[in-house]
């Protein structure tokens, strides 16, 4: 592998730490659009696919994500966006321009089976732009995550250590297949080791998955989107949630803080509400320090 690639991956994005919290915060998933616009055309339908009936609390526009950033007190924002085939690549480019014309924003960029040209060449080119790891959400990009398309993005990964990000599990209780079904996934963690996985949602929120896996694979890693969330839309449509802390602090404790990384899933999840219930929670310092920013930083290589 080239010289500037693996200089690439360590040199990391240097930003600033918002002191609103006192606490160094990055949203590690977040959805972003161009424009307002756009977002509304896109919300409503993956809405309407996945029958998602409340009211998003924002439209995940850059500018609205980062009026959002602002007023929460987050210091950097994690895009993991994906799209169809077809136009992965132009929206691959467009997470990876945005990042540079916008202090904060780290991009994640996507792959699918049937994307055209050398995928390995496509990231490498990709990691030189700024992309600081990789989204799939096999369900809604409808791919087998085992697919022998993707072979070769693993096998760079795994020799390289860049972190795949998975959606893991349903979208608000509905499920169009089981391609982001932990049983999809697990084969690919179990064969490539030096990956840092990271499965959004708590592993769809099954706390018994969760230790287990932390148990037995050093290389997953959690996102605590809509699963431990304080918001109350979601707290009140999605199963499972969370709702009761002290379920979030025994499983803390059981796993260890670093294996978490927060992560809301704006603008169908809230940040906001979500920071200001781990700040609450009877946690240690260290222990939120981790979960809402250190853990993120040192996986995506943001400082």
């Amino acid at each position: 592998m080239c010289a500037r690639i693996l200089d690439c991956l360590k040199a990391g994005l240097w930003g600033r730490h918002n002191m609103i919290s006192g606490y160094k915060i990055v949203d590690g998933h977040v959805h972003t659009y161009a424009t307002d616009k756009i977002a509304h055309r896109i919300i409503q339908a993956f809405n309407e696919i996945y029958d998602i009936k409340f009211e998003n609390p924002g439209t995940g526009s850059i500018e609205d994500v980062r009026s959002n950033m602002n007023k929460e007190g987050i210091d950097y924002t994690v895009m993991a966006n994906f799209a169809p085939p077809k136009i992965l690549h132009k929206n691959n480019l467009w997470s990876l321009e945005a990042s540079k014309n916008n202090k904060g924003l780290v991009p994640l960029v996507s792959f699918h089976p049937e994307m055209e040209g050398a995928l390995t060449e496509l990231l490498e080119d990709y990691i030189e732009r700024g992309a600081r790891g990789i989204k799939f959400h096999p369900m809604a990009q409808g791919f087998e995550p085992g697919h022998k398309g993707i072979e070769s993005i693993y096998d760079f990964c795994n020799e390289t250590g860049f972190p795949i990000v998975f959606h893991c599990g349903r979208v608000s209780n509905a499920r169009l297949n089981e391609y982001s079904d932990l049983d999809m996934i697990l084969p690919l963690i179990e064969k490539y080791k030096e990956i840092p996985f990271v499965l959004t949602h708590m592993a769809d929120g099954d706390r018994q998955a969760v230790v287990s896996l932390s148990r037995s694979y050093d290389n997953v890693f959690f996102d605590t989107s809509i699963v431990i969330t304080g918001y109350p839309s979601i707290m009140d449509v999605n199963e499972p949630s969370w709702l009761d802390d002290q379920t979030v602090i025994e499983t803390v404790n059981e796993i260890g803080a670093h294996r978490m990384l927060f992560g809301s899933d704006y603008p169908w999840g809230s940040p906001g509400h979500d920071i200001k219930r781990f700040l609450k929670m009877n946690l240690s310092r260290q222990q939120k320090e981790l979960i809402l920013g250190l853990n993120s930083i040192k996986l995506f290589k943001i400082e």
